[in-house]
């Protein structure tokens, strides 16, 4: 920092340096500060009056410390620590001027982030980005942006609120627009002049676009959301192609934000709005990863794992809309690529998990959820391979999924394991194992009841029910296991078991919803069973929801291929409070259902819910 510019930093922050000797601060002018007596003094001929002041009893800023510290490096002025316990509504000074810019700062650093990286480890959000909001205007109000909406969404869950044009969120995300165009600007100078920087400044833009994308999928912009997720992804492969192959740095960089992009991606596969429909083309693969020798920890598996899943719904996206689609060679040639690959990911992590993981990690709860998801996904992705490597039969037949029953119910029973530790922090129940039989039309239609085995340990109490968490990660999530395991497994215990699951785990994270994706998930359950009568009443969330078991339904064959649902597409309005799912069956029947979030929706745990009406 050259005295220019502490000049201007003083001025900014109206910062008055008070350590000068008595006679310069008199005469007004800059002390050296030179001890015991100041140069400026004694080549003047003048007597320094000494420092008396910083003897004094008085609070100094860090600021101020900093400063001074500059001024004379030889004098260490180190500031005490704040001894207040509790946050402050401005913890610190070193993002912002404004005290309510740092506090959102604050809550992204110890709340946001903190949910962001609950499975994995994150040097990305909890290292890059984060240096880069104290330097990048862009990086820096988006990350505002995010905390505002996160603490936002997490105070209220209803939805359809009309958002004022002064809400802090907006507010924030109009100024990171703002000063993008001025990155991608000073980006594209760079670029025509070839000058240095370009890697950083190309690294900043697709950080830009990461928030971005987070921030439109959160406020329920998925056609926003869409775009710039894609601008991203473009300019990183158009990037990748110019990078020189001794620029092992920058391609490091870009893989990891590369991931980033790829699981935002996976996650527009799994979850694609009606306004914004996912594009699958045939002559556009992704790459298949490269599986390596050794995992050195599991957020690399997970990035393989994730590379491996956007290969296999881009195979079976193709082959939906074009059947003949699994006749070219470039389909064939990506899923037999894709099937070694998956098999050499399976032998690898479960190496990894035995023999080279950390024995100070073996200990640590989020290494353990992150293994145990990547084992559930690992398991949906070998049973969503094989039913694509059926051919023409996996593309027509639906009971080709009943040939998995095992895979799906050890899905259920690691979900069972994990889901209860992560809500330990906030409460502590067990789920039932399973569903007990029973002749009500409904889930539970008295409050002091419960369909559980074991109705005196599971009371349905209003004022017992799990608290609603709102999550802002839009890494990989139990929640769509879950809902594939209730939607495809037929067994009528263990898609209960994944429907409770569900509805219980009262979460939602990214753009999945749990209780949303539970109750889609029970209208096809109660539409393949023929339990249409059946309704939610106001304790879908309490621990005795179990769907009545159908009389005639006592296994998966029980299920005749013309009743299996195929398909749900959704039509997400979240301006008007409400989200509108169609429904497929083989048989060609189609029906819409309405989720609104009103005051005629019932009360889970203090927060309104999904209420799902027939059309």
């Amino acid at each position: 920092m050259d005295e220019a510019e502490l000049r201007r930093l003083e001025k900014h922050f109206k910062l008055r340096v008070r350590t000068g000797c008595e006679t310069c601060r008199t005469r007004r002018v800059k002390c050296d500060e030179t001890k015991p007596a100041c140069t400026r003094c004694t080549k003047t001929s003048r007597i320094c009056g000494g420092y008396k002041d910083i003897f004094k009893s008085r609070s100094t800023s860090p600021a101020a410390a900093a400063a001074a510290a500059y001024r004379n490096p030889s004098f260490l002025v180190v500031p005490q620590p704040s001894r207040q316990s509790t946050i402050p509504r401005n913890p610190s000074t070193s993002l912002s001027s404004e005290p309510q810019e740092n506090r959102s700062f604050h809550y992204f650093k110890t709340h946001t982030l903190p949910r962001w990286t609950e499975f994995f480890e994150s040097e990305l959000w909890s290292q890059q980005v984060l240096q880069l909001s104290h330097s990048e205007p862009a990086i820096k109000h988006g990350i505002l942006a995010l905390s505002n909406l996160h603490e936002r969404l997490e105070g209220t869950h209803a939805q359809g609120t009309i958002v004022p044009s002064n809400d802090p969120a907006l507010v924030q995300y109009m100024q990171a627009v703002r000063h993008s165009n001025t990155l991608l600007s000073a980006q594209q100078h760079q670029h025509q002049e070839k000058a240095k920087g370009g890697e950083t400044g190309i690294n900043k833009i697709l950080m830009v676009c990461i928030i971005f994308t987070s921030f439109e999928n959160l406020a329920g912009n998925y056609q926003a959301a869409n775009m710039h997720l894609c601008n991203g992804l473009r300019i990183l492969e158009q990037h990748k192609r110019t990078l020189l192959p001794t620029a092992a740095a920058a391609a490091v960089a870009q893989d990891a934000i590369g991931n980033v992009l790829f699981r935002f991606d996976l996650q527009a596969m799994t979850f694609s709005d009606h306004s914004s429909p996912y594009s699958y083309k045939l002559e556009k693969a992704p790459e298949c990863p490269r599986i390596p020798h050794r995992y050195a920890n599991n957020s690399a598996a997970r990035d393989d794992l994730v590379g491996l899943l956007r290969c296999l719904l881009w195979a079976s996206g193709n082959a939906d809309r074009d059947p003949r689609a699994r006749e070219q060679s470039a389909w064939v040639g990506v899923y037999v690529q894709l099937m070694a690959a998956l098999e050499e990911w399976e032998s690898r992590f479960t190496v990894y998990v035995a023999d080279y993981l950390p024995s100070s990690e073996r200990g640590d709860d989020k290494v353990r959820a992150g293994n145990t998801l990547l084992e559930i996904y690992g398991i949906i992705t070998r049973i969503i391979a094989a039913v694509e490597g059926g051919g023409g039969e996996g593309a027509k037949r639906e009971m080709i999924w009943d040939g998995f029953l095992g895979e799906f119910e050890r899905v259920v029973e690691l979900a069972a394991e994990m889901l209860p530790a992560l809500r330990a922090r906030n409460y502590t129940r067990r789920l039932p194992l399973s569903p007990k039989t029973s002749s009500s039309s409904v889930l539970s239609k008295d409050k002091n009841q419960s369909n559980s085995p074991s109705s005196t340990q599971h009371t349905a109490d209003k004022h017992n029910t799990y608290p609603r968490i709102f999550s802002p990660s839009f890494e990989l999530s139990p929640i769509l296991p879950l809902f594939i395991c209730a939607t495809r497994c037929r067994d009528p215990h263990i898609r209960r078991r994944a429907l409770a699951l569900l509805l219980n785990y009262q979460r939602r994270e990214g753009v999945w919803d749990s209780l949303g994706a539970g109750m889609a998930a029970s209208s096809c359950i109660k539409y393949e069973e023929g339990l249409l009568d059946a309704r939610f009443e106001s304790n879908v969330g309490f621990q005795g929801s179990w769907l009545e078991m159908a009389e005639g339904v006592k296994e998966a064959d029980d299920v005749p291929e013309c009743r299996r649902v195929v398909g749900v597409f959704v039509k997400a309005r979240l301006a008007e409070g409400r989200m509108d799912l169609e429904f497929l069956a083989v048989g060609g029947e189609t029906w819409m259902e309405r989720g609104r979030m009103d005051d005629g929706g019932f009360d889970v745990g203090g927060a309104r819910s999904l209420t799902w009406r027939v059309s």
